[in-house]
């Protein structure tokens, strides 16, 4: 095929004019002329390619006064089938109005004049917005049972037809590459604008679309769905209930798991198995739950009774027989209810007052077998259809997968027909990925809960060759949804752990503290010491796993900036932000998992301040030669003894302010009394203590002055040793620090 020449010249004559591929054509191209091929980009932008024999030599198309400039500047007309040495027709566009006033979506034409008449079939191509192509994800979990840790994955396509002709039969392409396009007028005149100054007084990196508000639900203390501000009982899980007095509230019989709990007892009058009417409606209650459970599958009636009734096994047995009939007579089958008498064996209160007695006298239940509730429908007892297997069998859409520069085209296999004004959901991928269910531990502003939750997540590795792009994921396990979660780009070789619901079964806690560590000598000259210090972070996160729950949690721990781990759990993973860190779970087992970080610090120190066994870790720490290593040594050895002199010269210090004080507080008293004849005896005590204490605080006197001697010594021995001593810095060992 060689490209018509388009005369520019009568491009400028006048306006030119457009409407939309999706108007109906009101005249100039024959019924063949029709649309053939569509590319959709993610980015809004559409390729339209029509093809047919002209009846004439003068083509009018219709587009809307929007798309005008860009069919302009982007449309081509190719005639098919021609020769090497045939010349093709000129193409001149007239442009019989301007439109300027008109509305956006005010229709006008085109006119084509061919010249001559083509012979052959004509293509025309152009781009123009239409909306863009978005997609959606459905991912099906394996179970914990089955062995292949295989999940599917479903991608679909949504497309619209915006415009006002119906697709028949189109050939349609989803692209996820963003070509660049922008918006421009070419047909009124053009003034030059300078460059505006912006984001330089305003806010800078702001946003470019709009934020939009988080709707959080209203605090629920007992998690059961219900806001505190309705929940009748606050404090205690219960149910929606249409009476406000009961709302949150815990109804008489619950389903905790697989578990049936019966909240109250179904109670006798002494030496009576006969129900009665107060325990119906709990009755009522235990049967809708079991027939709306196919799952339970036998539960077993417990008779029990008190020790002051006759015959307690008979008795038993005949309540558990009367509390059986009364559930088959509401429609739950005979072969679901088996009875056990324990007569006085399990008691549920003491048998030595009444009130606990009473409390005796009663029917239990307990569930004796039930089947895998995942595999069974809930209103049936059915197997589910909705299995990977079954799902697994759906043809992909996508006939062709190209990727190129980064992006991808899906070539739809088949034809499609889409009336105007409507949308499609084209199925593009059907096929297992590496995937599983897993805890991952993440918290998310977005998700308050997740501070102390962790979130349910599908994980799946796209091992494929072809990449996924943003859309909404709806997430399938044992057979029904479970919650949904948003996917961001995947590309081949990439993996994806996406929320989808709040594990409140799981409880995260974590701690973090930092400390220092000496590490080395760095350097040493006129009695300042260069020193190095690992300061570590201790990050301590304690798990409570649930009853129910995956088999591996991923942790994300944020990298602290300047920081290196010091050791990581096999199998962790890194991105530039964070570690995702893989452990293995055991349902309601907990576990603490502990993360270590450090980086170097380099300090100074003043060696004759300097704390002598901090200085002793940092000799430790350091490679010197064996002269300076000694010469250190005796320094560490110098600064040992002028703390311990300074230390004993403080608590000497302290003890002879505490004898002047108390010398002091005696002479008062002593004068006090000393014009007192009958307090003689006291004064002549008050004298010999305060002899006494004179005497101590002057040994003190004494002791401080020799040490404050031995401390000097030791000082001037000390800036002696420092004053010479020169410890330059080792490059070798500053590239090799922590």
């Amino acid at each position: 095929m060689r490209a018509l020449s388009l005369s520019l010249r009568a491009l400028l004559l006048a306006p030119i004019f457009l409407t939309a591929c999706a108007a109906p054509l009101a005249h100039g191209p024959s019924k063949g002329l029709r649309l053939r091929h569509v590319v959709l980009y993610q980015n809004g932008l559409g390729y339209f390619e029509r093809t047919g024999e002209m009846s004439s030599d003068k083509l009018a198309l219709r587009f809307r006064e929007r798309e005008v400039d860009d069919v302009l500047k982007s449309v081509v007309v190719v005639e098919e089938g021609l020769g090497p040495n045939e010349t093709p027709s000129t193409v001149s566009a007239r442009l019989p109005r301007s439109g300027r006033g008109d509305s956006p979506e005010e229709p006008t034409e085109l006119e084509l004049v061919f010249s001559p008449r083509p012979s052959r079939p004509v293509s025309i191509a152009y781009a123009v917005p239409t909306a863009a192509w978005k997609a959606t994800y459905r991912i099906i979990l394996p179970t914990k049972e089955q062995k292949e840790r295989r999940a599917l994955l479903q991608a679909w396509a949504l497309i619209d037809n915006i415009g006002d002709e119906d697709w028949n039969d189109v050939r349609v392409t989803l692209a996820t590459g963003a070509p660049l396009s922008y918006s421009s007028d070419l047909r009124s005149p053009t003034m030059i604008e300078r460059p505006e100054l912006k984001g330089i007084y305003g806010p800078q990196g702001g946003a470019v679309g709009p934020v939009l508000a988080e709707n959080v639900a209203g605090r629920d203390t007992d998690a059961d769905g219900v806001p505190d501000r309705e929940d009748a009982c606050p404090n205690d899980r219960g149910t929606v209930h249409t009476d406000p007095k009961l709302a949150g509230c815990p109804s008489h019989v619950r389903l905790v798991s697989s578990e049936l709990k019966i909240l109250p007892q179904v109670l006798f009058d002494k030496g009576s198995d006969i129900v009665k009417p107060v325990s119906h409606p709990l009755l009522d209650e235990v049967a809708k739950v079991l027939l709306e459970n196919p799952w339970i599958t036998l539960v077993e009636i417990e008779g029990h009774t008190s020790t002051d009734e006759t015959s307690p096994p008979d008795l038993a047995t005949r309540r558990a027989s009367a509390v059986r009939a009364a559930l088959v007579k509401r429609g739950v089958p005979g072969m679901r209810l088996s009875i056990r008498s324990y007569g006085t064996d399990r008691p549920l209160d003491s048998n030595a007052t009444e009130q606990g007695r009473a409390k005796n006298r009663r029917v239990a239940f307990n569930v004796a077998d039930q089947v895998k509730r995942e595999a069974t429908n809930t209103t049936t007892g059915t197997t589910s259809p909705i299995t990977t297997e079954a799902l697994a069998r759906m043809p992909e859409g996508a006939g062709r997968i190209d990727a190129s520069s980064g992006s991808y085209r899906y070539q739809i296999a088949n034809p499609v027909t889409l009336a105007k004004k409507s949308s499609a959901l084209i199925t593009l991928i059907n096929r297992p990925m590496n995937g599983d269910d897993v805890l991952l531990y993440r918290p998310d502003p977005a998700a308050p809960q997740s501070a102390t939750h962790p979130f349910r997540a599908a994980e799946i590795e796209n091992k494929s060759d072809i990449g996924l792009q943003p859309g909404s994921v709806s997430i399938f396990s044992g057979g029904t949804f479970v919650g949904e979660g948003v996917i961001m780009r995947l590309l081949p070789g990439e993996r994806s752990t996406i929320p989808y619901a709040v594990d409140n079964s799981t409880r995260v806690s974590q701690g973090r503290m930092s400390l220092d560590e000496p590490l080395r000598i760095v350097a040493l000259a006129r009695g300042v010491l260069r020193v190095t210090d690992r300061q570590r972070l201790v990050t301590t996160y304690e798990v409570e796993p649930g009853h129910n729950v995956p088999n591996t949690l991923v942790l994300r721990h944020p990298r602290t900036p300047g920081y290196e781990p010091l050791a990581l759990p096999e199998g962790t993973e890194k991105n530039p932000d964070a570690y995702f860190i893989r452990v293995a779970l055991t349902p309601q087992k907990p576990l603490k998992i502990v993360i270590e970080e450090a980086r170097p610090v380099e300090r100074q120190w003043f060696v004759l301040t300097a704390d002598g066994e901090r200085l002793a870790l940092y000799l430790k720490g350091s490679a010197l030669p064996e002269d300076t290593q000694k010469r250190m040594a005796r320094i560490v050895e110098l600064r040992r003894t002028l703390g311990a002199a300074n230390d004993e010269l403080n608590r000497l210090r302290e003890k002879r302010q505490e004898a002047v004080e108390r010398a002091v507080e005696l002479r008062e008293n002593v004068k006090a009394i000393e014009k007192t004849p009958q307090a003689e005896k006291l004064r002549k005590m008050l004298l010999e203590r305060l002899e006494s204490v004179t005497k101590t605080g002057d040994e003190l006197a004494v002791k401080i002055t020799q040490r404050s001697d031995d401390a000097a010594i030791a000082r001037a021995e000390l800036d002696d040793a420092v004053r010479d001593l020169v410890i330059e810095e080792d490059a070798k060992a500053d590239r090799e620090k922590p």
